[in-house]
């Protein structure tokens, strides 16, 4: 049975087609950035020009502030990235990413306006016009533009960052079911054709199984002891039957296709993972049945010919099966 099972390879890309779906069902991010997103700057305090003690706390207020904000900014660069990877891993399954591409295109135009926001707050407190280096009140006018200028520049950058924020995770949302059907339509078209290889390898199995029957008649008809081969054949007519059973389960589930419909589109995204999930786990056990019980035949064959290698070798039909191959 030459080059039997060759295309068993199959089973393992599909195999990483449903582990991709692990990648499209964690698409709702986590934001860590949105409670300090929260910490609204206070409002400005109304110096008289003798109390300044108002001023002072407010830049301090600000300074802490702003620390905290570009913690958020460098939280949300990490956000691009991850996305980036994503989609770069959501193309390489071909599925479509444009909506998510797009959405990502927005939220980094919006970033980049926190940013410029967080660069003016940045400037202005690092000018501290009107203040000392250690924060003290040196001119009560200046001071108090200091830190309504910097208040304004906190305020805009936390608006923007937050809009950014919101926007993305309501398009990765919304992605989420669309990505997620993609995944399931995939793994379910290759799990057909997984079927269609795997029954034409049972088709290739049960044929050999008259090959070695001819085989013991033959040896028999020599005077031969065919005992060996016999039992090797009933052990792998037995593991056949059960790869037989795991493909016919396999085909029911396919058959059935519950949660898609009749051309492969999903329709509950619920019961169809769960098909696509029984499915791969009946192929698996046929393809690990047929390999086996191949495996084992073969071993059995080539154990009897070499042992009675003298007498049948110029005879002997060739029907060692051939190992499964692990290629695709």
């Amino acid at each position: 049975m030459k080059q039997f099972l060759s295309r068993t390879g199959i089973f393992n890309r599909l195999v990483m087609i449903l582990l991709a779906g692990a990648v499209t069902f964690s698409l709702a991010f986590t934001f860590p950035i949105q409670g300090a997103l929260a910490d609204t700057p206070a409002p400005t305090p109304q110096s008289s020009g003798k109390n300044t003690g108002n001023l002072t706390a407010a830049y301090q207020r600000e300074q802490t502030l702003l620390g905290k904000q570009q913690a958020n900014l460098t939280k949300a660069a990490g956000v691009v990235t991850k996305i980036q990877n994503l989609i770069s891993k959501a193309n390489a399954k071909g599925l479509d990413t444009s909506a998510l591409q797009s959405a990502l295109s927005t939220f980094q135009s919006q970033l980049a306006t926190a940013q410029t926001s967080d660069a003016t707050a940045a400037g202005i407190l690092s000018s501290h016009n009107g203040f000392d280096g250690s924060g003290n009140v040196t001119d009560p006018t200046a001071a108090l533009q200091t830190v309504q200028g910097a208040r304004t520049a906190l305020k805009d950058c936390q608006t923007a960052l937050k809009t950014a924020v919101g926007n993305l995770q309501t398009a990765v949302k919304a992605l989420r079911g669309t990505l997620q059907g993609q995944v399931l339509q995939k793994a379910y078209q290759n799990e057909q054709k997984m079927l269609g290889t795997q029954q034409t390898n049972l088709g290739k199995a049960s044929d050999v199984v008259t090959k070695v029957q001819d085989l013991i008649t033959k040896a028999q008809a020599k005077g031969l002891d065919s005992s060996a081969l016999e039992s090797a054949l009933t052990t792998y007519q037995s593991q056949l039957s059960k790869a037989q059973s795991s493909n016919a389960t396999a085909a029911n589930l396919l058959s059935s296709h519950s949660g898609f419909d009749g051309s492969g589109n999903v329709t509950d995204a619920t019961a169809a993972s769960q098909t696509v999930k029984d499915t791969a786990q009946a192929l698996k056990d046929c393809h690990t049945a047929l390999s086996q019980a191949v495996k084992d035949l073969q071993a059995a064959v080539k154990s009897w010919r070499d042992a009675n290698a003298p007498s049948t070798s110029p005879n002997a039909p060739s029907t060692t099966p051939t190992a499964p191959s692990s290629g695709g």
